[in-house]
């Protein structure tokens, strides 16, 4: 994801954002943020995910313990994975103004 985008620290927590990732089967992969962006995210998983690269998905993400998830639609970007670890790039699918709740946070952790 390119540097110069608004790209977000972890402030909540060193291991950085929860992440839930649903694909069209209602099956859901979670796992940890690396980065979030305006373009997308990254996120570290701790299996390998059914969904694969193209596959459109929706996608929650809790900043903060005990605040409100953000939810909005992406396309996997890729998946990589070795020793029963995944990796996978998303990027947002959703219309900016389906993302007025993730452009806030972004905004705010800038």
């Amino acid at each position: 994801m390119p540097a110069a985008s608004a790209m977000a620290t972890q402030r909540a927590s060193e291991r950085g954002p929860m992440v839930w990732i649903e694909d069209r089967a209602s099956r859901i992969a979670r796992g940890q943020a690396s980065s979030v962006t305006r373009e997308g995210l990254q996120v570290r998983l701790p299996e390998p995910p059914a969904f694969g690269q193209g596959d459109l998905v929706v996608v929650r993400v809790s900043f903060e313990p005990g605040a409100p998830t953000v939810s909005a639609a992406a396309r996997v970007a890729w998946v990589r994975g070795a020793a029963g670890q995944a990796e996978c790039g998303l990027q947002w699918s959703a219309p900016p103004s389906e993302r007025k709740d993730l452009d806030a946070w972004l905004a705010r952790a800038a």
